[in-house]
């Protein structure tokens, strides 16, 4: 439906700050602890050896560059703009200091070459290098930047801290940088599998929503992009994997893990299910120096990411922090991260990791106090506050997790997705709702005006809600979604957390101008070919369209030659299931392939040339078994219905 009203005032261009939301901002930048914010804007830059201005890295395979900081020089103006959150413009100016930085004698780190930092210990033969990043090409530029301070030093080892895809994607790229032959790489026991479990499985659904949290296509200006709390992007070049791991494992008891690498004695204390489910702290006792990973950071961290994956404990991860500083607190003298800068001082080291561990523990305990008083997860989400003894530290704000979206998971953790009440047990569908609410409400121009009345008492977050409605009921309604994206806009430009910001504008920028395609998936070749042929067949099985196939009854045989592997699966009951890493005698098919057209069938909707496989047995089965794979969608609606794909 039109409004002839609505075409004055709405359009498809991004918009100043109203006045409310300046005089939001305004009343942030006062309330500022700046002698709190000049202890990290000091640690950001300490112990500089290399300093990078605004790093650009390139790829081989792509003009454009894999990694960008030069976008980002706005920051360095000194006149702070009202379309961002004070602290988020602070936080975002101490995540351009990119260089190499000196940790202890033998610690250094490269840090602003990705969204993470790169960590480098040095052995008696060579370094040791702690997380890759998430490309190859930015791997390698860190590595260059090392060997340009300090010569060619070879790789003696890797270790990897955790399961994310931001400290192993690069892994390539420092083996392929005077790396020597069979080193060997070290992570935390359970690390492949929640690799394979988080960052493939649902890989599609991730990527597609990292688009949102990272604000990947966002324009980097004052009005977009500013940072993602923990750094700026994820970058966009090639992400690696090797099936080569060493896991640590503990040890029946011992507290901790001890090994010698490269001469140099660390010490793993394995910290699971806490930012991530496989996830290890490790202690240097030489250099006195701990690597939290990612368990302590300048900022309050997910308990659960807006990217989507499942709930942290915040439990475990305030007692794991708590671990830490009861065997490593009397020596230890500074401490770094895999995010953000390093802390230095014994007393300082100890109170930074003690105010962290209680963010968690609090979030965690204020939450269950108000599940027990029959709050639900939305009244808890703005229920919860910080006293000021937390939330007085600068590496305490909510550059990346916030308190609100935090007690939520802690919620959904203890009590899950029902809230106890009945009318919300088997809610209509959402378009089906929406048309229903917008009918009861007067028709869709009536709820438009309203709604633009609410806009301009500064009611953002209503409009976005109730413009939802209007775009679910009519997904042709042009002037709903430009409101809606102008009420997001202005929640976007208050917004402390970087990914809060990023979905806000992000949806934003799709309401007016359409999705931008981006090919991009941390489902790559070097990650199907280092993971064994099993999970790559499960592949198919999380495609299967269950009732399409709910009577098949049938096996199948793999043959890959050049991984190989074979395996036998079958399709049953609507369900593709593995069955062995041998040939069924009975299958009804047996199909031979090359990997590469393995891969293409099983993460495109591309059916490649039957010459390429060899089919033994019944055709018809194996026909109509890609006939019940349903199409992947990389690019799925999110801010209108999905059937209008």
């Amino acid at each position: 439906m039109s409004n002839k009203k609505s075409k004055k005032d709405l359009n498809t261009l991004r918009k100043d700050a109203t006045l409310k939301t300046r005089l939001i901002n305004e009343e942030i930048y006062d309330n500022i602890n700046w002698d709190k914010l000049k202890i990290d804007e000091e640690l950001s830059k300490k112990n500089v050896v290399v300093k990078k201005e605004l790093p650009i890295i390139r790829s081989n395979q792509s003009s454009l560059p894999v990694w960008d900081l030069e976008r980002y020089d706005f920051l360095l103006k000194e006149k702070m703009p009202h379309t961002v959150n004070p602290k988020l413009w602070e936080q975002g100016k101490m995540n351009l200091n990119a260089g190499l930085f000196k940790v202890s004698d033998k610690i250094y780190q490269v840090r602003g070459f990705d969204l993470a930092n790169l960590s480098l210990v040095r052995g008696e033969t060579g370094w040791i290098v702690i997380d890759c990043l998430t490309s190859q090409e930015t791997a390698e530029a860190a590595i260059d930047l090392a060997n340009e301070y300090f010569k060619d030093i070879p790789i003696s080892a890797v270790i990897f801290t955790h399961s994310h895809v931001d400290h192993y994607g690069g892994i390539i790229g420092v083996l392929n940088s005077n790396a020597e032959k069979g080193i060997k790489v070290y992570a935390p026991k359970g690390f492949t599998d929640a690799v394979i479990e988080e960052n493939v499985n649902a890989g599609i659904a991730m990527s597609r929503r990292g688009i949102y949290m990272y604000g990947e296509v966002l324009p980097r200006d004052e009005k977009g992009q500013i940072d993602c709390g923990i750094g700026k992007y994820v970058s966009s070049g090639t992400t690696t994997f090797i099936n080569s791991v060493h896991e640590i494992s503990p040890i029946a008891n011992q507290e901790y893990v001890e090994k010698e690498i490269d001469g140099v004695v660390m010490q793993f204390l394995l910290t699971e299910d806490t930012e991530a489910p496989s996830e290890m702290d490790i202690y240097i006792p030489s250099e006195k120096s701990l690597c939290i990973a990612e368990n302590c950071s300048a900022t309050l961290h997910n308990i659960y990411t807006l990217r989507g994956a499942e709930v942290r404990d915040p439990v475990a991860w305030a007692k794991d922090i708590q671990k830490a500083i009861d065997l490593w607190g009397d020596s230890l003298t500074s401490i770094f991260e895999v995010h953000t800068w390093p802390r230095f001082g014994n007393k300082y080291c100890i109170e930074y990791m003690e105010k962290q561990r209680d963010l968690y523990q609090y979030i965690n305990d204020q939450t269950l106090r108000l599940i027990n008083k029959g709050y639900t997860l939305e009244d808890i989400g703005r229920m919860v506050k910080l006293p000021e003894s937390l939330s007085d530290e600068w590496y305490n704000s909510s550059f990346y997790g916030t308190v609100n979206h935090n007690s939520k998971a802690v919620y959904q953790k203890y009590m899950g997705w029902y809230n106890g009440n009945p009318v919300d047990l088997n809610k209509l569908p959402t378009e089906e709702s929406a048309k229903k609410y917008i009918e009861y409400m007067g028709g869709e121009d009536v709820v438009l005006e309203r709604a633009k009345k609410s806009f301009k008492d500064g009611e953002y977050q209503w409009v976005a809600e109730v413009t939802k409605q209007l775009i679910f009921a009519n997904s042709e309604n042009k002037n709903a979604k430009l409101l809606c994206a102008d009420a997001l806009e202005q929640l976007a430009y208050i917004a402390e957390s970087g990914p809060w910001r990023n979905v806000y504008l992000t949806g934003a920028q799709e309401l007016r101008h359409g999705i931008i395609k981006v090919k991009r998936s941390v489902i790559t070749e070097d990650v199907l070919n280092a993971i064994p042929l099993e999970n790559v067949l499960y592949l198919f099985s999380i495609r299967i369209d269950g009732f399409k196939a709910g009577d098949f009854d049938y096996k199948i045989n793999f043959v890959i030659p050049d991984k190989k592997e074979v395996a036998s699966a079958e399709v049953k009951r609507g369900i593709f299931r593995y069955l062995d890493n041998k040939l069924a005698e009975d299958a009804a098919v047996t199909v031979t392939m090359s990997k590469d057209t393995l891969y293409e069938i099983a993460t495109t909707n591309n059916r490649p040339d039957s010459s390429k496989i060899i089919v033994e047995g019944d055709i018809c089965k194996w026909q109509l078994f890609l006939w019940v794979q349903d199409i992947i969608n990389l690019d799925f609606n999110i801010m209108t219905p999905v059937s209008n794909n």
